[in-house]
């Protein structure tokens, strides 16, 4: 077990001092490898997200903070340290559960100011003590979070309403964020999986994984999983989504990518019962993603121009075929104007209403089996909790999943062949488990080692090679 926490030690810090996650790019390597041996077409995927909690307890506000004072008070040096013990021994003595257990509601706020004045009295201290940075910047975040703080007054409570998802969640996980979906509260992170799902594809693998704070949109993981496809190289054309995903930000990545959204429901208001929803009306696109033809729902057309304002379009029909028509005014979005039956229209309702026209069953279908994925992938996760906090080492066990659920799709694809060539049981003891298994550890180990070979940190090394040796060599090539 030490071996194991070396590493995942000395990768968390080569992340923090290099912005670069080395499981990401062990995930990524082996995956590719894995998408070329078996021929696996990757033009069309799909994506969903999920939930993913810290390990960290529930916290109410109370508890927040007093959490936050007894973390800033451990940063300081022994002589003001054993001071602050002393005189604040009510907050200091015990855990902050075990204080606020037995408070009554209309206790619980006074205590939240006092403790308030603590953690801006302590502040300047810590700095003057060169404590630990990050001890600081948690104190402060938990200041401007919780409280309003203006020159020359006092301290004052802020809100509950006025608290956002960004806000620290626990002292001992500042990343973690908080999200409300479906009508329950995570405090964590968020997982975005995007795997294979061409029919003719033999196996579907996930091919991107990308972890974020929970507050983060569903339409950014769209738009960071099309980046990183794109600088391995891996093709994508067209991308398979539920309604979380539509948006600006997702709708420009794919365009940037030249990648087709297909979703399967939309996010947004709906069209008000009575009138025709953009969607009704067909849009004629130049190269550029301009509207330059609009026909209405009878079959006529209309060029479309500019408006005076950026991002809106209008269009003008005839006067005599609109008056003819039993939904000119009603149904009709067209509307009489001086220069005649004008249609006017943003640019951003031309873009929903493209999806929309995109969409069909047979993408929810397609978009469902994604959900197994991602039961899959959070099994080995009792409750949807990681056993772990931060986002670095977050990241570190999405990715450790995701190779997992990766392999035994590749062992039941291969087991059936296996056996029959050989003509041995499935379970015998070189199971086609076995040495895929084996050969991913000796995978992961030697991308390590390439990693870590140019750092100089021989520790690391001999922490590869100590794990290597739980492993027979092998000739899996």
């Amino acid at each position: 077990m030490r071996t194991i926490y070396n590493l995942r030690r000395r990768v968390r810090n080569y992340a923090e001092r290099n912005g670069q996650n080395l499981y990401s790019d062990v995930f990524a390597s082996i995956t590719d490898e894995q998408l070329a041996k078996f021929a696996l077409k990757t033009n069309w995927q799909r994506m969903d997200s999920t939930q993913m909690l810290s390990n960290i307890a529930q916290m109410n506000r109370l508890e927040l903070v007093i959490a936050t004072l007894q973390k800033e008070v451990r940063a300081l040096p022994p002589a003001p340290k054993k001071k602050w013990e002393e005189e604040q021994e009510a907050y200091l003595g015990k855990p902050a559960q075990n204080i606020c257990y037995r408070l009554k509601n209309e206790a619980v706020e006074p205590h939240l100011q006092a403790v308030g004045e603590l953690l801006l009295q302590l502040l300047p201290q810590l700095a003057d003590n060169q404590a630990d940075p990050a001890v600081v910047e948690i104190v402060r975040r938990v200041i401007n979070d919780q409280y309003q703080v203006e020159a020359d007054q006092p301290i004052r409570l802020k809100p509950a309403e006025e608290i956002g998802a960004n806000s620290v969640q626990s002292p001992h996980d500042p990343e973690a964020t908080y999200r409300h979906k479906h009508e329950q509260g995570y405090q964590g992170y968020v997982v975005n999986l995007s795997e294979t799902c061409d029919p003719t594809n033999k196996v579907q693998l996930i091919t991107s994984v990308q972890t974020a704070a929970n507050c983060v949109d569903d339409g950014q993981l769209l738009a960071d999983t099309l980046d990183d496809l794109a600088e391995r190289e891996v093709a994508i054309d067209e991308a398979t989504v539920d309604g979380g995903y539509n948006g600006v930000k997702s709708e420009a990545a794919c365009r940037r990518r030249n990648v087709k959204l297909r979703p399967t429901t939309l996010r947004g208001g709906q069209t008000k019962e009575g009138v025709f929803g953009w969607d009704a009306y067909d849009w004629t696109l130049d190269k550029d993603g301009q509207p330059v033809q609009v026909g209405c729902p009878q079959g006529e057309t209309a060029s479309v121009q500019t408006g005076s304002k950026e991002g809106r379009f209008l269009a003008r029909f005839d006067k005599d075929i609109c008056a003819a028509c039993p939904f000119f005014q009603k149904e009709c979005r067209v509307q009489s104007r001086r220069r005649g039956p004008t249609l006017n229209v943003t640019r951003r309702s031309i873009q929903v209403a493209g999806l929309r026209q995109g969409m069909s069953a047979d993408n929810a279908a397609v978009r469902a089996n994604v959900e197994s994925t991602v039961h899959a992938f959070k099994h080995p996760f009792a409750g949807g909790k990681l056993r772990v906090r931060g986002l670095i080492r977050a990241h570190m066990m999405a990715c450790g999943s995701a190779l997992m659920v990766n392999l035994r799709r590749l062992h039941d694809y291969l087991q059936p062949n296996s056996a029959n060539e050989s003509g041995q049981q499935a379970n015998s003891t070189d199971s086609c488990l076995v040495l895929p298994l084996k050969f991913l550890f000796r995978r992961v180990l030697s991308h390590f080692r390439a990693f870590f070979s140019g750092l100089k940190v021989a520790p690391t090394l001999d922490t590869l090679a100590a794990a290597d040796r739980f492993l027979p060599t092998l000739d899996c090539r």
